[in-house]
């Protein structure tokens, strides 16, 4: 970790497939079986560990509202091994369960860390109280932030492909796992709103579905998307990219790009990596006004309308494009917010957490393990 050389990163991998894994991952905690928990956490405590990383996901985790989890933690606790948790989600109306569960998970924290003031209002609304909580922003490749014109070496023919085929359009993107939250066709039927005032326009959706969608409901999201495509005529003026990118390839998108959308369905969503890497690319963006999004943009970095108000998403677009001036200004606060967003800024501010949080028992080279789903 080049942002801190003192600590050895190790990943214990969530996982419910049976995957394989490399050298870097020290342990894998079976996602299903129960069981599996404090029998992985006892065994990172015997392996001597000093301090654990929680990265909470609802969904990612085993059990009601993902509870299994608590147990992980109560075993690193019995065990003496501080462990910190970074909340990936504070519902702002959470159920009696999910608020058992943070408050749980968190009692026995060394630390708890969220991405943003209003993530930080939420959990205490919750009742997750901790004697260290910290702000800590979600993060992006510090590549976002080089020059431009960037080479396409590292690009797959796709990409190429679709790149080119808007050369001199005026662009607009989205990235990132596809389910039916993200609202994408509130921006499919704006920038088809648009079509007839600005006949350049081209609108890329980039990524695979998200995987527990595919393993739950198959591809039916996807299927309405290209069909709603269809009955409104746009099959040349929207692409679809049906698969993971690259974070090479990500940048390409976003250098391409002159606006990034986030259409979000959910007023409660507290991150999204895919507006955090727009920003940091330099990117304005137009959103609909989830907590994250209305912290994010605060600084002027973009444009906000109301979940489901779609002819609200439609003239914010319309702004974002034709007002050149308010775009300009919102590149130039995308670029200065971004500069706080990469990843050896953030990193630096885990380490001093997990640092603080392993004092006792500091030793040079200490390993800290991060549960991650793959």
């Amino acid at each position: 970790m080049h942002a801190a050389p003192d600590l050895e990163l190790l990943v214990c991998a969530v996982d419910h497939q049976g995957l394989r894994y490399g050298g870097e991952v020290a342990a894998v905690l079976k996602q299903d079986d129960r069981a599996a928990y404090p029998k992985t956490a006892a065994g990172l405590a015997a392996a001597g560990v000093d301090a654990v990383l929680i990265q909470h996901e609802f969904g990612i985790y085993g059990g009601p509202d993902g509870a299994w989890i608590t147990s992980f933690a109560a075993e690193l606790a019995s065990a003496g091994v501080p462990y910190l948790v970074t909340l990936h989600t504070v519902p702002g109306t959470p159920s009696r369960a999910q608020t058992g569960v943070l408050q749980q998970l968190c009692r026995r924290a060394a630390a708890v860390t969220v991405f943003t003031p209003t993530a930080r209002r939420l959990a205490a609304a919750a009742g997750i109280g901790v004697d260290h909580f910290a702000t800590i922003p979600h993060g992006a490749p510090a590549t976002l932030r080089s020059p431009r014109h960037r080479a396409r070496a590292a690009i797959r023919p796709e990409v190429a492909a679709a790149l080119e085929t808007v050369e001199n359009a005026t662009v607009v993107s989205t990235f990132g796992l596809v389910s039916v939250n993200k609202g994408l066709e509130t921006a499919i039927a704006a920038v088809c709103d648009l079509a007839r005032d600005l006949p350049d326009l081209r609108y890329l959706i980039a990524g695979a579905t998200h995987p527990e969608v595919v393993h739950r409901h198959g591809e039916g999201y996807r299927q309405s998307l290209r069909e709603l495509v269809e009955e409104l005529g746009a099959t040349d003026r929207i692409q679809f990219l049906d698969f993971y990118l690259t974070e090479a390839e990500v940048a390409a998108v976003l250098a391409r790009s002159t606006a990034f959308l986030t259409p979000y369905r959910s007023r409660d969503q507290i991150s999204s990596g895919a507006l955090t890497y727009a920003l940091a690319a330099g990117c304005p963006v137009v959103s609909t006004s989830f907590f994250y999004a209305q912290d994010m943009l605060a600084g002027g970095a973009g444009l906000l309308a109301e979940p489901g108000d779609a002819q609200a998403y439609t003239e914010a677009l319309r702004r974002m494009l034709t007002d050149h001036g308010h775009r300009s200004l919102a590149a130039d606060a995308a670029w200065a917010a971004g500069a706080e967003l990469v990843w050896p800024v953030v990193a630096r501010q885990i380490a001093d957490a997990i640092r603080a949080a392993a004092a006792d028992e500091a030793r040079q080279s200490s390993p800290v393990v991060v549960p991650y789903q793959r």
